[in-house]
């Protein structure tokens, strides 16, 4: 995992940065979506987090049953989770410590299917060495 501070805040170190990080996913797809593919990649620390109670377990989603499709609330907190991972890595491509300011939003398509689109991003900042 990486080492890349991801935080909602400023941090109170001195710091150079270097510009804005993003990164967005969904779980549209017809044979599998973005976001399937990448919780099968973190898959193991996924499981050690729902081990330690730091991640709900997956339960059924009965949407259905209302004649509703659900959009898969459990699958909110994976995309949250892939999401930071991911916004780690590009924070890493630039040369960052930390990502600060870390904003995300959650777009909801509830025409026919209900599908979620999670963009997440922040400011890419290196730490100054004294």
């Amino acid at each position: 995992m990486s080492k890349v501070i991801v935080t909602t805040g400023d941090l109170k170190e001195d710091y150079e940065i270097l510009g804005p990080v993003y990164f967005q996913v969904s779980n549209k797809g017809l044979f599998g979506s973005a976001l399937s593919n990448l919780v099968k990649k973190y898959q193991a620390q996924i499981q050690g987090m729902k081990k330690q109670g730091a991640m709900s377990q997956d339960k059924a989603d009965w949407g259905f049953l209302y004649g509703e499709w659900s959009v898969g609330q459990s699958d909110f907190e994976k995309a949250f989770f892939v999401a930071t991972e991911e916004l780690k890595k590009r924070g890493e491509m630039v040369g960052a410590d930390a990502i600060i300011c870390m904003h995300q939003d959650i777009d909801m398509d509830t025409n026919g299917f209900a599908y979620f689109y999670l963009q997440m991003y922040g400011t890419a900042v290196k730490f100054k060495k004294d």
